[in-house]
């Protein structure tokens, strides 16, 4: 990278953290609802005695059974927090990283 190059970047950079920080929120939102979601099937079996299992083991076997399309969004909704949180920590790091670079440029010069 040139330094017109460098520039460029640790101009674009702020934006896109920005709007990684907005994925960060949403996919935490998701992942607060997906958890809900879970929460309210799990009450609505066992007040609607559906999860009848004569022992706690076999109580939680008929809970994942039949939780299993919440427990999967879930499990999406955790994946894609964390993937946008990697996304924005990586963006934060290219830019402290740039920044150093600059500094550095700035010292020889």
């Amino acid at each position: 990278m040139n330094k017109q190059q460098i520039m460029n970047r640790l101009l674009e950079l702020p934006a896109e953290i920005a709007n990684a920080e907005e994925d960060v929120l949403q996919a935490n939102g998701k992942l607060i609802l997906a958890k809900d979601m879970l929460q309210q099937k799990e009450d609505s079996l066992l007040l609607g005695n559906v999860i009848d299992g004569k022992n706690a083991e076999i109580r939680a076997a008929q809970m994942r059974q039949n939780t299993q399309n919440e427990r999967e969004a879930l499990a999406d909704a955790e994946l894609i927090l964390k993937n946008a949180t990697a996304r924005l920590g990586r963006l934060r790091d290219e830019f402290k990283a740039l920044r150093a670079v600059v500094d550095l440029l700035k010292e020889v010069a």
